[in-house]
């Protein structure tokens, strides 16, 4: 029994490759963006709880805080939307 109709075709539609190039590029920007303040907290934590300052969880929660300002901005910046690879439609 053959299997060859079950792989995958050599050939990858254009606004295929397209897709998964913008959603690389989505997914690059919110591990940077979210992921970067959220491991300055957690070293900060880190931190705090291996030298026992307990001024250091001052700038850990500022951390936080930022991450939850980075979180709602790539929210509401992403388009998620607009990764179909076809032409928008129009709701008039």
């Amino acid at each position: 029994m053959s299997m060859s109709h079950l792989t995958p075709a050599a050939h990858t539609p254009p606004e295929f490759e397209h897709s998964l190039e913008v959603e690389a590029a989505e997914q690059k920007r919110w591990l940077t963006w979210f992921g970067t303040p959220a491991l300055v907290a957690a070293v900060l934590v880190a931190i705090a709880f291996g030298t026992g300052e307990q001024w250091i969880i001052g700038p850990a929660v500022v951390a936080i805080i930022v991450d939850i300002g980075v979180l709602i901005w790539l929210t509401l910046s992403s388009d998620t939307n607009g990764v179909t690879g076809g032409p928008a439609s129009s709701h008039h």
